[in-house]
């Protein structure tokens, strides 16, 4: 369940916007998407235009004359109603706009149908026959964070800018009498509701989307503290304009849109900006292709590589080695620092000893528990029910964030038991916390600041939620209920701080090796015809498609090094490794070494699958690769049931392969 109750956040605590409101700042229509995204936490640029003039911007993103337009990158929804519904069927059970059981979903949709109807033109044509007449009223509110061009021409070419609103919005004799028994048609609906719910709010006792809906469509007349752009004083508003907006404050209705804004409007989103370089240059050099190069041409050198305090190992024995000799060859100087800034000791960075000994148990006790059989309905459930709707709106889906991010997070909160006050900030603070433990350099101060942020916002949540089950003496089947149900040695409970550590290790893992690693795969097997046609004909086998997934990795490896440090002098492979040696363990050159894997070029769906070290191996593989086992096969499985016409290119977002947008041959009626 969303929390309304949300800390403000700093702009760089945001993830980079995969949206763009194309806007005509002051309309009561880019108000409620704008509120709608703020609530939740879905970051987004607003690309402010002055009204009129937004027409050209959103003709050319393939919207219509409505706004807002929203870009993002498979789809582009126009208008209010595309908008509600599409960020209706982005949302996850418990957020979603129009509720979740289907009797609520239709009586929400019908009810927000009837203040559209009523709603989105009379409002602003009652308000603009007012105000235009007034240039030192309008001008400020429509001038309000566009482009100083625009602001220009509109000063320069008021009257005809005025003249063309009019003559848009329809200032007849007729319909400027039918608005306002339009506008006071909508709040009867609405106070009628009221009345029957008996509630503070139509939501109950907190607002919902429809209370939401409702005030921003109403807000230029109703005037509440907190609109997202500028509006004007009621003081200076003409006496006629002034008597009507008084008359709906002081109805039942007007109170609820006063109330709705005081108890829900969050502040305002910092201007963010949806980033414009796909790759780094690192990321153009280092392709997939040319990381195959480099493995190849590694494991056919075969002997390790010793460069002072530097090793790069690449055979398959000698990898296997180094990951499981793990006294020889430790991780915890490796990864330990970063788990210990974020939350503190975790098993994927601790070495052999009785605190990893300990706590290894506990943890692999409460995940192997998880039933895979449900894990696989849901995993299919969900994604099916994306794809269902991606499909109703038109013929592309965003494969990273639009497909496998949400439901990598959807599974994560399902089967660890934390969910964060939105879907946006749990997967907003995993992929801060994923970034620093495992991904960012030393000197990259800004990662880890973040990075801190995130991890205080994740304490927080997971301390209230063990509070909360431990009070209420609630038992819920999932890893956070298990670890607080373990015992330690003398037979009681293991402690919160313990049951958080080991959860925040496998919660910060379990959502970002899904969500970049999903669109690699379908880029692998979908760029050859004759591949894909071949993986077509296994999508109902999962050993099949967990060969062909795990086949794609070699091919383009999401972590394609592992490291490790030694402690003391020690031999590999014949060759000598000094004390505190940095150890490239080179996983992904290890599955083209021809002993283990032949004919490496060929991809086969028939391979041991142990044989594979896409999620390491030794005592600290990756402690999500059951999941992953079962998820990342389902999500490819699910995706590729459909006949993909067209594949994008793949798009970064710093070291994450945030998006790929396929095209799907949509079948004929």
């Amino acid at each position: 369940m969303m929390r309304e109750a949300q800390p403000v956040l700093l702009a760089e605590d945001f993830d980079p916007p995969r949206y763009v409101i194309v806007s005509a700042r002051v309309s009561p229509m880019v108000e409620l998407a704008r509120w709608l995204f703020e609530r939740h936490r879905i970051p987004y640029e607003e690309e402010g235009h002055a009204p009129l003039l937004h027409v050209p911007f959103t003709w050319w993103r393939r919207g219509g004359v409505e706004v807002p337009v929203v870009v993002s990158a498979a789809q582009t929804w126009k208008g209010a109603r595309e908008t509600l519904h599409g960020l209706d069927s982005r949302l996850p059970g418990g957020e979603r706009l129009f509720g979740d059981e289907p009797a609520e979903r239709e009586r929400s949709i019908a009810l927000v149908e009837q203040l559209l109807q009523r709603l989105l033109l009379q409002v602003r044509r009652l308000a603009y026959f007012h105000l235009l007449p007034l240039r030192r009223v309008v001008f400020p509110v429509v001038a309000d964070g566009i482009p100083w061009w625009e602001r220009a021409v509109i000063a320069i070419a008021f009257p005809i800018w005025r003249r063309l609103m009019g003559r848009a919005l329809d200032f007849s004799d007729a319909a400027i009498a039918d608005a306002p028994l339009k506008i006071e048609e909508a709040f009867a609906i609405v106070e009628a509701e009221l009345m029957a719910c008996g509630t503070r709010f139509l939501g109950g006792d907190a607002p919902n989307a429809v209370d939401i809906i409702f005030s921003a469509l109403v807000a230029p007349l109703t005037l509440p503290d907190g609109y997202g752009s500028k509006l004007p004083a009621r003081e200076a508003l003409p006496p006629a304009l002034r008597q009507f907006v008084d008359s709906l404050r002081a109805r039942r209705g007007g109170q609820l849109v006063l109330d709705t804004y005081a108890a829900a409007r969050p502040a305002p989103q910092p201007r963010l900006q949806r980033p414009r370089r796909d790759r780094t240059l690192a990321q153009r050099l280092l392709g997939p292709a040319v990381l195959r190069a480099g493995a190849r041409a590694a494991v056919a050198w075969g002997a390790p590589i010793v460069v002072r305090q530097f090793a790069l190992v690449a055979r398959w024995t000698d990898v296997r080695y180094v990951l499981e000799q793990d006294l020889a060859f430790r991780i915890e100087p490796i990864n330990g620092p970063n788990f210990h800034t974020i939350s503190g000791a975790f098993v994927l960075g601790l070495d052999r000893g009785p605190q990893f000994a300990r706590e290894r148990r506990q943890m692999y006790d409460a995940v192997s528990r998880i039933d895979v059989a449900d894990l696989r309905a849901r995993v299919r459930d969900e994604a099916d029910r994306i794809l269902t709707d991606a499909l109703a709106a038109g013929d592309r889906i965003d494969v990273g964030h639009g497909y496998a991010h949400p439901v990598a997070a959807r599974t994560a909160a399902y089967l660890f038991g934390i969910h964060g006050p939105t879907e946006a900030d749990l997967m907003r603070v995993c992929r801060a916390l994923f970034h620093f433990s495992f991904l960012a350099n030393a000197n990259e101060t800004r990662v880890t600041e973040r990075a801190r942020r995130a991890a205080e916002e994740l304490r927080g949540w997971m301390v209230d939620e063990i509070e909360r089950r431990r009070r209420d003496r609630i038992a819920i089947d999932d890893v956070l209920g298990r670890l607080l149900a373990l015992q330690d040695e003398t037979g009681a409970p293991i402690d919160g701080e313990t049951a958080r550590r080991i959860l925040v290790g496998l919660l910060v893992g379990a959502i970002d090796t899904t969500a970049p690693t999903v669109p690699r795969i379908v880029y692998v097997l979908a760029s050859d015809p004759a591949l894909l046609a071949r993986v077509r004909r296994d999508v109902d086998d999962p050993r099949k498609m967990t060969g062909w997934c795990w086949e794609a990795l070699r091919m383009w490896s999401a972590a394609p090094v592992v490291f490790r440090r030694t402690p003391a002098p020690t031999t590999l492979a014949g060759r000598a490794i000094p004390a505190d040696c940095k150890v490239a363990a080179f996983t992904q050159a290890a599955m083209f070494d021809r002993g283990i894997f032949p004919r490496p070029r060929q991809l086969s769906s028939g391979r041991p699958l142990q044989h594979y070290m896409n999620f390491g191996a030794g005592l600290h593989p990756c402690a999500g690769r059951d999941v992953n086992g079962v998820q990342l096969p389902e999500l490819v499985s699910r995706l590729l049931k459909h006949d993909i016409a067209a594949i994008g290119k793949p798009r970064f977002v710093g070291p994450f392969l945030d998006e790929l947008v396929v095209t799907i041959k949509r079948p004929r009626p």
